[in-house]
Formats: C-alpha cells, structure tokens, sequence
C-alpha cells in the first residue's frame, strides 16, 4: 500500500497549442479542385465551438449531433457524458482545439480520416484554481467535399512527451466512463461516486469535510495567507486498484489514495502551474474499515492538493524529495496523535532493529530506493518522523516553510531548499534526526 502524489512534469505541456492548428499546418490552403476533400482548421474550430455551446446550454440533441449517428454505442454513450457533465458544478467549461494527426485532404475526392486531439476545460465552481484540462481525441472523418465532419471515436489523448507514466491526459473522467454520477456535497468539498456507491458517499462526505476543514485549519495557522491554496477538493471513490488507476489517468495503481494534479490551462505568466487536483481513494483499502482510517486517508491526499498549487511544476531527473512530499501529507495526518499509533510504528521499529531488506544508517530515504524489497511503507513513516522532528524542534511555521520551500524549487533541488529554509546542513540535519529517530522506536 502506497499513497503518492502525481503532478504531471511540465505542468505546462500542449497548452501552447492553445487556439487550434494541426500536425501539418492548415490543411486547404491555395485549394482551388472541386473535387479535392479539404478539412480546413476554420470547419474543426466550428466543430468543436458548437460542442461547446451545446454543453453549456444544456443541449443534449447538438452535442451529441457531431457523432456518427449510425453508431448507437457511441452516441448513447456520449449522451451519458452530456448528462453526467451537466450535474458537475462547473463555472467554466469548454472544449478547446488542440494538435490534430493523419490525412486531412484528398486529391482524388475520396474520404479523409483523422485525429483531432480536444482540450475538455473546465473548473470546479470554488475548488480549482485555475481551469484544468481533461485531453480527448477525437477521430474524425469527412466523406466528400461538401459534407460534415463526423466524429467515429472517442478516446483519451496520449501525453506529448515519452516517460510520462499515464497514458492518457487525465482521461477519463468519472463522466465518461461511469453510467451515472452521485455528486454528494461535503463542506466545501464535493464526494463522486457510482451510483451504487452513493449511499458510501454520503456516509463518506462528513468525514471528508473533517479532513478538509483540519488541514485548511493548520495552513491558516502555519502558511502564507496569500499563498494559492484551494478552499475545497474534488474526491472520488473507486472500488479496487483497477479502477484507481482508470480515473482521470491510464496507469496502473498500487497506492490505496492519489492525489492527482492537473496544469493549469493556458498558464502563459501565471504563477499558478498546477490550477487544480482530483483524489480518487479506493474503499476497499483498510483505511474504510473505519472513520478513522477514512479520516486518515482524506486528509493526507487533501494534504497533497492544499499545496499542489505552489508546485513550480519544472522538469527534474529524480523528481521532488519523496520524503518531504510524502512525509508532509503524513505528518498533517497524523499530527495529532502519538507517533506510537500510528499503522506503521511497527515496520519503523523492525527497520531500527536491523529486521527489514536494508539497515538503518540514520540516513534520509532516497527516490532511487523508496520503493526497493517492500521499504515504501517504512520510507513513508522516516519522511513521517522527519517532518516531526522539524516540528518539534523548529515549529510548524518553519515547517510549512520548507515544505513551500522545495514545492517551489526544481524537484531535483527540492531537498537543498528544504535545508536552506531550516537554516542547516544536510549532514546536520540527518545526525540529529537520526537521533530523534532512535529515541522514539526505542
């Protein structure tokens, strides 16, 4: 069991395609042949506004009229998509023109096929920051010079870059995939579920609010009060790690909750690169045994989505220190109750004792090594007395300092800045943690 953050590398990425254009370039230009099947980026802008227009009039004939009608599956489909979107509280949404693959014009008066890659944008009505963007593509078709363009698929957009470890761009949405959504409100916060969920959700939500209003309480006390921070959280329930890892990404899932960063949309300047997040937690976990470890879970993934808007979102090798990422969720979980309760007191002990895959040298856990012979959970309880140790020693404020600190420096150089905002070496720092460490496994 893990529970990890994901913020897409380069929060930035494709937003540049703002505004349309294709793989290779406007496609119709200088054609003069009546017979030539063009599909000219003004027809695709058409296509994709009128989409847009027809969502946000709550008109379920016009956008599902750009699908192939002759494909039942489809427009069935994208009719639930019409009606699940329509009960998310959205103040913005729109769908937006991204790249575009294959052929888009033909000589020969025969039919072009292609794919159109659509930025699916929105914002959660006093939960996102900024608009974030779910990626579609599309595959579209036009059978001769004069008729309309048909869209035949619909799938998730891959990322632009290699290494990425979804799939897709934060497709798919609940929306998508899920026959109906029960949207429960929880404070602030709104709870998603399968229908067949919805009375969990519902027992759920007050719990979820509980978490929400204590980790937004510690920030208001120990933050910047003028730091972008959400003031609610969108959080979805799953039912095992295949569907975890098929909510808002493609990828597989060995964590039990996730919190999951989206950029912002067309960020240009703004200094906001991650507008928004989306937790999906898995219930059949033993953290919804009980309250409690329902309690447990939600306010460490909130933890992560508090701060996720002050992530500089700038390209590293090894990505942000897992210990100060993993570590701070932890400690704002369990801040309130000795270190003695926590679940994985027992594994921080074994490791002390020399009983685990790899000794105790009173060093800090490493990303290359966070999840090397079953050490992940014992990684997560050493960034967990870490982030105690500088609580107790320095104070909270500094804590959340340093913790805003490596948010906002290149993952790469996360730790340093982390040291530099305490004020210490990090030789320093390891002999005197090392010590803390010892004293409460004792």
């Amino acid at each position: 069991m893990s529970l990890v953050l994901v913020v897409a590398v380069g929060a930035g990425v494709g937003l540049v395609l703002r505004g349309g254009g294709s793989g290779g370039g406007a496609a119709g230009d200088g054609v003069t042949d009546p017979n030539t099947v063009v599909v000219k980026d003004e027809e695709i802008a058409e296509l994709v506004e009128g989409h847009s227009k027809a969502l946000a009039s709550g008109d379920a004939k016009a956008f599902t009229s750009i699908f192939d009608q002759e494909n039942t599956a489809l427009v069935r489909g994208q009719a639930r998509v019409f009606a699940n979107l329509r009960k998310m509280p959205l103040a913005e949404k729109s769908y937006q023109v991204l790249r575009r693959q294959g052929r888009a014009e033909d000589s020969f008066g025969r039919g072009v096929k292609f794919t159109q890659d659509v930025a699916f944008v929105h914002r959660f009505a006093g939960i996102d920051l900024r608009p974030v963007a779910e990626w579609y593509r599309w595959t579209i078709e036009k059978a001769s010079p004069h008729a309309p363009l048909v869209v035949t698929k619909v799938a998730g957009a891959p990322p632009t870059i290699s290494g990425e470890e979804s799939k897709t761009m934060y497709y798919p949405g609940p929306w998508d995939i899920w026959p109906d959504i029960a949207v429960v409100k929880a404070g602030s916060n709104l709870v998603l579920a399968r229908p067949q969920d919805a009375a969990l959700a519902r027992r759920v939500a007050p719990t979820v609010s509980a978490a929400a209003a204590g980790d937004l309480a510690f920030w208001r006390k120990n933050g910047d009060p003028n730091a972008a921070v959400p003031a609610g959280f969108v959080v979805a329930l799953v039912k095992g790690q295949a569907q975890l890892g098929r909510l808002f990404r493609t990828a597989k899932a060995e964590e039990a909750g996730i919190s999951i960063g989206m950029p912002s949309w067309g960020v240009g300047d703004d200094t906001v690169k991650v507008g928004g997040t989306r937790v999906v937690m898995d219930t059949t976990t033993a953290f919804f045994k009980d309250d409690q470890g329902i309690l447990e879970i939600s306010e460490h993934e909130l933890a992560h989505s508090l701060i996720a808007g002050l992530d500089s979102a700038e390209f590293s090798f090894l990505g942000r220190s897992k210990w100060i990422v993993e570590g701070f969720a932890e400690y704002v979980a369990g801040r309130d109750r000795p270190i003695t309760e926590n679940r994985r007191f027992p594994e921080g002990r074994a490791y002390l004792q020399g009983r685990l895959a790899m000794p105790f040298e009173g060093t800090l856990p490493t990303n290359a090594l966070w999840d090397f012979k079953g050490m992940t959970n014992t990684n997560y309880f050493m960034g967990h007395l870490a982030m105690r140790f500088i609580a107790e020693k320095y104070g909270e404020r500094k804590l959340v300092e340093g913790v805003v600190a490596a948010y906002r420096a290149s993952g790469d150089d996360s730790e340093a800045a982390m040291f530099q905002a305490l004020g210490v070496t990090k030789a320093g720092f390891e002999r005197q943690w090392a010590g803390y460490v010892r004293a409460q496994l004792a």
